[in-house]
């Protein structure tokens, strides 16, 4: 093992929590704001808006549960108390695994839910039931989860501060299962959405060219048109979310799986693995921001919320 010799400064330390208190302070607000707004002023409430719920939900445990047991974990090594909790270890360990899993499989319905809507919009209410965004919900929650018991069962405490060391073929399953295997569904329902979206944008210019046309059909053709812009827009939000989200997460679990299963645990610098699972709590702080740079409503209602805060603290 190397990470005996991956000895951490308190410089770096005194970072790593600064960041993690900053995203613990901007994401907790942010994502309570989603989950408001989703709640109470959303008028358009359709199945993505309570896969958006749950996402903000499981990013307000990263932001409000895991981060602050890491900043717990990292101040007591600050402060000079390096014999840490192994019920501590395991559950920082487990939580980061689980609301990883849970964020990537709620994605993964997300974009299932737009490409139905997108390409079967007359069949999507008959579809897309309340019982079934139910049970797409549910089994968000049960792989999350899942995977937390398989990780938190199959962690052993180690000698060196911070450091737990999961069984390999459990990092392996809950990475092949939990991560890669929904990461791949996302990546193909988002291909193919981007190729209808073309199509169908390609077709709506075609039409708008003819100018013969009865008064009913021109009518109907401008609402049809309106309801895939809403709906296209919304799958453009959601894509940049997922987009963050690769960006940001991917390389945590990755690394993880490459230390744990293929290095034998240390090949990669401690000060990396605590790098990438920092950017992948960001993540967690920026979706709320997404929302609101890309929906003039989510935007509108912040306002007034900072604006009613505001005049009671006044």
């Amino acid at each position: 093992m190397n990470h005996t010799n991956d000895e951490q400064s308190q410089a770096f330390l005194v970072f790593e929590v600064t960041g993690q208190s900053l995203c613990v302070i901007i994401g907790v607000t942010g994502n309570i704001f989603v989950i408001l707004y989703n709640v109470r002023w959303n008028t358009d409430k359709n199945a993505s808006s309570y896969f958006i719920i749950s996402l903000a939900v499981s990013d307000l445990i990263v932001c409000g549960i895991t981060l602050p047991l890491t900043i717990v974990t990292v101040t007591k090594f600050l402060i000079g108390i390096t014999k840490l909790s192994v019920v501590l270890c395991k559950l920082n360990y487990s939580l980061w695994y689980a609301t990883i899993s849970t964020s990537v499989v709620n994605l993964m319905m997300l974009t299932i839910d737009r490409y139905i809507c997108i390409a079967l919009p007359l069949k999507y209410p008959h579809i897309v039931t309340q019982r079934k965004v139910s049970m797409a919900l549910a089994s968000v929650w049960i792989t999350g989860f899942l995977s937390f018991i398989m990780m938190f069962f199959n962690t052993k405490s180690s000698k060196l501060p911070f450091e737990c060391y999961p069984s390999k073929v459990v990092v392996s399953i809950c990475t092949i299962l939990f991560f890669l295997l929904p990461l791949g569904v996302m990546i193909v329902f988002n291909v193919k959405i981007v190729r209808i979206a073309r199509n169908q944008g390609q077709k709506i210019a075609s039409e708008g060219s003819k100018l013969q046309r009865s008064n009913s059909t021109a009518t109907d053709d401008l609402s049809s048109r309106k309801n895939f812009t809403r709906q296209l827009k919304l799958f453009k939000t959601i894509r940049v979310v997922f987009g963050y989200f690769l960006l940001c997460v991917t390389p945590f679990p990755v690394i993880l799986f490459i230390d744990y299963t293929i290095c034998n645990d240390g090949c990669i610098s401690l000060n990396v693995v605590h790098i990438t699972a920092l950017v992948a709590a960001t993540n967690s702080v920026t979706n709320a921001f997404i929302y609101g740079i890309r929906d003039k409503k989510y935007r509108r209602s912040f306002k007034l919320l900072f604006a009613r805060c505001c005049n009671l603290s006044g």
